[in-house]
């Protein structure tokens, strides 16, 4: 659609800020773009907060907001549980040994949704920290953790075969491949809002005329068969919100995730 040609440059490390901070710093001039997630972008900086070189408020102009999908928290089969009142009940009987979740690293959205229905529910767990969801939904296939949030691409073929329960939906609304299962809103608990969007944003600079012409394009490519194909399947669902719509939506997610946060004792952290 532009005529360029496009190199993907996965810059690994720190949950994604090595890549954000190097689109940061880089020339504003609409050839070297981010493409990130919400736990990127959003959760490293509350959880790195004074070591990450980057405000996505003030370096980043969003081009557009893509993809959304929420995590799904699961239970190992073992546990026997048939929804999330079961798992309440279970965690809170004190004659059974406290259950363990994974993480997938500091900010994640599988580390802040269980910690926030932790504290609500005045539940005692264990937090087993791993790097990256892949490790952590194995272990929790094998059953070395008990529950523990993934996306639902991922732990799907694990559902499917029986070997994870899903308990409930990590997002405002509830996943049409599973209709059955809660969302963490109906729990009374909208914010913070834990959907994870993937957007695409240049550094703040950017002239507008090519931010205008960047957000065309990816609107255009966002609906053709092929993307959809993948955004609005396996737990995804397919948006397009850009400019005022897609910062407003930064700021209010960055500020709830700070002001939660703030709010865990110290011990918890």
């Amino acid at each position: 659609m532009l005529g360029q040609p496009v190199v993907v440059d996965n810059r690994a490390g720190a949950t994604g800020t090595v890549g954000i901070q190097h689109v940061a710093r880089s020339a504003a001039d609409g050839y070297t773009l981010l493409v990130a997630n919400t736990t990127a972008f959003i959760g490293s900086v509350v959880a790195l907060a004074g070591t990450v070189q980057f405000d996505p408020l003030v370096d980043f102009t969003p081009i557009g907001l893509f993809t959304e999908s929420a995590s799904i928290l699961w239970a190992h089969p073992s546990l026997q549980l048939r929804d999330f009142q079961a798992l309440l009940a279970r965690a809170r009987d004190k004659e059974q040994p406290a259950l363990a979740f994974g993480t997938t690293g500091s900010g994640s959205v599988s580390e802040q949704s269980v910690e926030l229905l932790a504290r609500h529910f005045e539940l005692d767990l264990i937090k087993v920290p791993y790097r990256g969801t892949a490790p952590q939904v194995m272990d929790l296939v094998a059953g070395h953790v008990q529950i523990g949030t993934s996306d639902f691409g991922t732990a799907a073929p694990h559902f499917r075969d029986g070997r994870l329960q899903p308990l409930l939906s990590v997002g405002q609304e509830r996943l049409t491949e599973l209709p059955d299962v809660p969302c963490i809103v109906e729990l009374g608990l909208a914010e913070p809002d834990f959907t994870i969007w993937n957007g695409m944003l240049a550094p703040a600079a950017t002239p507008l005329p090519i931010v205008e012409r960047l957000r065309i394009a990816l609107a255009a490519a966002s609906n053709t068969p092929a993307v959809l194909e993948v955004t609005a399947g396996s737990g995804n669902k397919a948006i397009f919100q850009a400019s005022t719509e897609a910062q407003q939506r930064i700021a209010r997610e960055l500020n709830s995730r700070r002001a939660f946060a703030r709010s865990i004792p110290a011990s918890a952290s």
